[in-house]
């Protein structure tokens, strides 16, 4: 844990705040908050325990040490994360989201690495239309290499950047791939925004 929360600090800037879990039905899930800062306007969550389980990744994909993983999600600067704003949902759901996808492994004894997603099926808050996200390569990392944590013992932790996606993104990355649909949201800022542009409709804004 002390490891990984060095790199944290290393890699997205000092850790201002740890939410920290109450009740951990297996492992232990932490988010470590790094406020914004000169260019660096976001806040960024950070996942601090997902790691401590090792995933069942395919036995041709061990040579790429996939088996530990923490997530990062980017929230706009007026994001509100003070306790009382958090028990309403529209403010709370990429944190429930970083934890739903940190315990997924273990859920459903299987692994996540580049490119997967998840689909919730619904809407993640009142005010977006936002219900699916993707894993990509960990985006406004302060340093070259920030993509893995190597631990004391020689094991890595591969950190990953969940970017929420509408429905009709998700399903065009299942029909063709990830880099298929990374392509399309080049334009497409890492930092969450529930009303963003679709990047399949045209010209329109999602209400």
């Amino acid at each position: 844990m002390s490891a990984v929360e060095q790199h944290i600090g290393k890699t997205f800037g000092p850790v201002e705040m740890v939410f920290h879990e109450l009740v951990s039905p297996d492992i232990h899930v932490d988010i470590c908050m790094v406020p914004p800062s000169e260019g660096r306007d976001y806040y960024t969550l950070v996942t601090m325990g997902m790691g401590a389980h090792r995933m069942n990744v395919p036995a041709e994909l061990a040579k790429y040490k996939l088996e530990r993983a923490e997530l990062a999600i980017a929230l706009p600067p007026d994001w509100k994360l003070d306790q009382e704003s958090l028990k309403d949902e529209r403010w709370y759901w990429p944190i429930g989201l970083l934890k739903v996808l940190a315990r997924l492994p273990i859920a459903e004894d299987t692994w996540l690495g580049f490119g997967h997603t998840m689909d919730k099926q619904s809407p993640f808050a009142e005010g977006t239309e936002l219900c699916a996200a993707i894993l990509a390569g960990p985006q406004g990392a302060v340093w070259e290499g920030g993509e893995v944590c190597v631990l004391p013992g020689g094991e890595e932790v591969n950190f990953y950047q969940v970017i929420p996606l509408y429905r009709d993104e998700m399903e065009y990355k299942l029909d063709h791939d990830a880099d298929a649909l990374l392509d399309k949201m080049a334009d497409v800022s890492f930092v969450v925004d529930p009303t963003r542009r679709d990047v399949l409709a045209k010209d329109t804004l999602c209400n």
